[in-house]
């Protein structure tokens, strides 16, 4: 197995790739790998302070410096400067793996594969190798690899014994349109309860309101606590991304309803709410199919009505609550836990130290 890889880009904690690629670094970590970063842009005060060299030993090249990648496996996720730079990085490095954001190609990934310049292609579900792979798979020595990611929970508190005096529901996204269904007002203000209902939507701005359907008149603002905070027909508070913590939203949401018009490779937030406690319902497509076992670990919908049908007999049933949330708990660590990405990532390293270049 290798000893030692070279990340080409920088992990944060604000979602997507870069924070897909720190929970990897953390099991490579536990495996012995050393890790080098080579940044494409600024190492600023905010990535210093993730204080990777001490947690993770991690060890920083000069940004964009490709002749200190010599010899060395390296591997970006989703990173258009990675792509655009790969012709220069491939003079040095010994080979460069690509996780692309396993739902569309970039132009310049297909122009990549053409030219021979990547040599393995990560994927973490069948769903979206079948999706993404047809503009690659007819390309120069194209090379898919699978592998389980690993997620850590151990940002995201489980809430066990939650409040039952109001059915407490929330959404979380990025403000992106194809993120929200048209419906998705129609089916919170639909929930019967026999308690007063509770909703947060975080990740909402106001370009959303036609899509959504929602009126001036639904729209009130409530000052509290020195601050004014927004509410839809007084049931539902509306947060702007980043206008609170995800552990604050997930605190509170004991159930994430959460339809769309997107296709999911594996949601990151599927699996913050695993780790919170708070129990899915979601749309029978991609990854969430992985992560719900329908009656058993969440309920994965076809239509306006099962979203509708499924919260209100959650609402109704408190104990079952408690069982499907920490059926889902133990099935995040099952299937997405360290000792089950350390075994993939073994498998794939073996790989990178039997590869030969071209």
């Amino acid at each position: 197995m290798i000893k030692e890889i070279c990340v080409i880009g920088h992990p944060s904690y604000f979602g997507g790739a870069d924070t897909e690629i720190l929970d990897q670094i953390k099991c490579w970590h536990k495996m012995g790998i050393k890790i080098y970063i080579c940044h494409t842009g600024l190492i600023t005060k905010q990535y210093l302070d993730m204080n990777l060299e001490k947690k993770y030993g991690c060890i920083y090249l000069k940004p964009r410096q490709w002749n200190e990648v010599k010899d060395m496996h390296c591997i970006s996720y989703c990173n258009g400067e990675f792509l655009k730079n790969l012709h220069f990085i491939k003079k040095y490095a010994r080979s460069a793996t690509f996780v692309n954001c396993m739902t569309w190609n970039f132009q310049k990934e297909i122009e990549c594969q053409s030219k021979g310049l990547i040599d393995f292609h990560l994927y973490q579900t069948q769903h979206a190798f079948e999706k993404i792979s047809t503009n690659l798979k007819h390309l120069n020595s194209y090379r898919p690899v699978f592998i389980k990611p690993h997620f850590d929970h151990l940002y995201f508190p489980y809430h066990k014994n939650r409040k039952n005096d109001h059915f407490r529901f929330g959404k979380i996204s990025r403000c992106d349109l194809q993120k929200f269904h048209p419906d998705q007002m129609k089916i919170y203000d639909s929930i019967d309860s026999p308690v007063l209902k509770s909703g947060v939507i975080l990740g909402y701005a106001k370009r959303l309101d036609n899509k959504l359907g929602i009126k001036k008149t639904d729209i009130e603002k409530i000052s509290h606590l020195n601050r004014e905070e927004i509410f839809y027909k007084k049931y539902i508070q509306l947060i702007e991304e980043g206008g609170i913590l995800q552990q604050q939203f997930y605190d509170f949401c004991d159930v994430l309803i959460s339809a769309a018009q997107t296709f999911e490779n594996l949601p990151r937030i599927g699996f913050e709410s695993m780790a919170s406690g708070s129990i899915l319902v979601v749309d029978n497509r991609g990854g969430w199919k992985l992560q719900v076992d329908h009656g058993v670990t969440g309920y994965l919908c076809d239509s306006t009505e099962d979203f509708i049908k499924y919260s209100s007999f959650l609402a109704h049933n408190k104990e079952l609550k408690e069982e499907i949330r920490w059926n889902a708990y133990n099935k995040l660590e099952r299937e997405w836990g360290l000792e089950e990405s350390m075994k993939s990532w073994y498998m794939f390293f073996k790989k990178l130290e039997e590869f030969k270049c071209g």
